[in-house]
């Protein structure tokens, strides 16, 4: 049973050398499938002094309407890819419905609210957001190294979480992989724990 399923979202990018995102593109959920296609806003920035950039050539090269999928795909492989895989989606599940443990089925959210619901501390340029014109980082407060393992262990024995754990656990939805991890900083970098 799928708990809502979202409608669009709009992809933000972080261009090489710039500090903050601009909007790429919009996608949009179709018959099971997600389609995508860039603004024109973006696609007037090519040529210019801060020009656009494909998210990935082979799928989503710079052009005007909605992009075919490769076959086989109900959505971009390098938009797949931003999202958050079996942990993260483990945690979103967590937040959003109150489902605990191992066997929660990740198919009761739909692409779109996994790719919102992440944080936007992500690995890569991408991020996902509900408006085209305001960007609002889903950022969350750094936590320590046993608040991280605390929180994994009690996710994975469905046992509900404390709102600090909750909030530690949040990091560990953008990274993605199968295995609990989170963005940690310490001293002015990020690492990965």
């Amino acid at each position: 049973m799928t708990f809502r399923t979202e409608k669009d979202a709009f992809v933000w990018i972080w261009l090489p050398g710039e500090t903050e995102p601009v909007v790429a593109g919009r996608l949009e959920a179709d018959n099971g499938s997600i389609m995508f296609n860039y603004g024109k806003s973006y696609l007037e920035r090519i040529g210019g002094s801060k020009p656009a950039i494909a998210i990935y050539e082979p799928e989503l090269s710079l052009r005007t309407g909605l992009l075919p999928l490769p076959e086989g795909l109900a959505m971009p492989g390098c938009i797949r890819d931003a999202a958050p895989d079996a942990w993260g989606r483990r945690v979103i599940i967590n937040k959003k419905l109150g489902r605990k443990g191992a066997s929660t089925d990740t198919a009761d959210l739909d692409e779109l609210t996994y790719l919102l619901e992440s944080g936007s501390d992500r690995i890569g340029a991408l991020d996902f957001q509900q408006s085209p014109t305001e960007y609002v980082p889903r950022n969350v407060n750094n936590v320590s190294m046993e608040e991280l393992i605390a929180s994994a262990e009690r996710v994975e024995k469905g046992v509900p979480l404390t709102p600090e754990l909750d909030q530690a656990l949040f990091h560990g939805s953008s990274i993605g992989g199968a295995r609990p991890k989170a963005l940690v900083e310490e001293h002015g970098k990020k690492y990965v724990a």
